[in-house]
């Protein structure tokens, strides 16, 4: 015959079986920092595009960039690195709490490098060319949960890496309420966004995290909202303005006078842009260049858009930072566009805003490679000098 303490002692046991385990997580992951240490550690950036993107080859995971690139970025001069990270790279929506085995290492590697090679990281979890994840996030429900999974699995497993370098981006320029998919206005994306900084604050109290606005992270929309109560929250905006100077010539700019653009100046120059004018039979490019010759767009211009974004952060007491400008720059002359990036960085650092420019290697690049060799990388010097670095 069983006794009594023995039948409270499985009586407990099955008990204890039956629950499902609480998980219990440690969020005083690493050290506190300063504010002061963000600004200086995200002072000046560069992007890493395509290497862990959605269109990107998953050949080159392991070889695209290597600690010989990144010492290179630190001698230039930059202080980080954004690394952009696609969903189809560690994100499974059938089990969104395990990340990617195989290619988290070639990630952990690679955030390793950057940070051994004394950068920063801007680990910009949620980056996707594809609006597939976005819509789904916007629309699908219990998707928001998939996403709060994904981002404590991020969280818990580069946590590791110290809170002065490791920098948690919660995603890239939402836009599905900009586009008003499945009548959505852009006030979708505030208290969704709030769930994710929570995910990941839950697993670490001191590391910082970015967040943004709807728009593409436009910084008008920024600016309307009203910061979180959270601690430790970076607000991010990307510019690319003008847009018909930024992207003439890009085939997926989205916007037909932008796409068939050839050679915009900047500074507005009134006498070429009647040339163009002339020129073009594209009633919609004839219109936007015309409007375009029109306002002037000079540093005073970019000082103006990027005022009121210094303004919002001092009345709400918050970090603020630009981890996107650039200029493409096949079909745009070269003094133009070191002109354009050299008048941007001023209007950023001229009203207290860090900044990273898009990006290393590709159509907005400072580097190219001799005969395709990415062992012979070649740097345009003058971006160096417009960003400041030399």
């Amino acid at each position: 015959m069983i006794n009594v303490t023995t039948f409270l002692i499985l009586l407990v046991t099955l008990f204890a079986s039956c629950e499902k385990p609480t998980e219990i997580i440690n969020n005083n992951i690493g050290t506190p920092i300063t504010a002061e240490t963000v600004r200086k550690a995200l002072a000046k950036g560069i992007n890493l595009e395509n290497w862990f993107n959605d269109y990107s080859s998953s050949s080159q995971y392991s070889t695209r960039f290597n600690s010989v690139d990144m010492a290179r970025i630190k001698a230039q001069g930059f202080t980080y690195v954004r690394l952009p990270i696609a969903t189809n790279v560690l994100f499974q929506a059938n089990n969104p709490s395990q990340l990617t085995a195989i290619n988290l290492a070639y990630v952990d590697n690679a955030v390793k490098i950057i940070i051994d090679a004394g950068l920063a990281v801007v680990f910009d979890g949620i980056h996707n060319s594809d609006e597939a994840f976005e819509k789904n996030l916007a629309t699908s429900a219990g998707y928001d949960e998939k996403a709060i999974a994904y981002w404590k699995a991020l969280a818990q497993y580069f946590s590791k890496y110290p809170t002065d370098k490791m920098y948690f981006e919660v995603y890239n320029e939402p836009h599905v309420g900009t586009s008003k998919f499945n009548n959505l206005n852009v006030t979708w994306w505030w208290p969704v966004q709030l769930k994710l900084v929570r995910a990941i604050r839950q697993v670490t109290a001191n590391h910082y995290i970015i967040a943004g606005a709807e728009e593409w992270n436009g910084r008008t929309n920024l600016i309307s909202m009203v910061p979180y109560g959270e601690t430790n929250i970076i607000y991010n905006f990307h510019t690319y303005d003008p847009f018909l100077f930024t992207h003439q010539g890009a085939t997926w700019a989205g916007w037909e006078p932008a796409i068939t653009a050839r050679a915009v100046p900047y500074p507005s120059k009134q006498s070429v842009i009647d040339s163009l004018v002339k020129s073009t039979s594209v009633q919609s490019l004839k219109d936007a260049l015309t409007w375009y010759g029109k306002q002037n767009y000079n540093l005073d211009s970019m000082k103006n858009w990027a005022k009121p974004v210094d303004t919002w952060a001092k009345k709400y007491n918050v970090l603020v930072t630009c981890n996107e400008f650039g200029a493409y720059k096949p079909f745009t002359s070269r003094s133009s566009r070191l002109a354009w990036i050299r008048d941007m960085r001023l209007a950023l650092e001229q009203n207290n805003i860090p900044w990273a420019m898009w990006e290393y290697d590709n159509g907005f690049g400072l580097t190219t490679y001799s005969n395709n060799d990415r062992s012979k990388p070649e740097t345009d010097e003058g971006i160096l000098i417009s960003l400041g670095l030399k």
